[in-house]
């Protein structure tokens, strides 16, 4: 199916959970400062592995860094 992620296109698995999109497009989900949003929604981290994305859904996912 396709998804739209941070504005790209991009095929992935029917079915596929927030949790696993993320080790799909090679971000670790344990690490810390990330934050995903599905069609304006933000998807509190507690229920990544239990969100499964739809086609045509709209993920917006962003990573705090550090740095002056």
């Amino acid at each position: 199916m396709k998804i739209n992620i941070n504005g790209e296109e991009k095929s992935v698995l029917q079915e596929i959970n927030v949790y696993d999109l993320l080790i799909n497009i090679e971000l670790d989900p344990q690490q810390s400062g990330i934050a995903v949003a599905i069609d304006r929604e933000v998807i509190p981290k507690s229920q990544w592995k239990t969100t499964v994305l739809k086609e045509g859904s709209e993920v917006e996912i962003i990573r705090a860094v550090q740095g002056g």
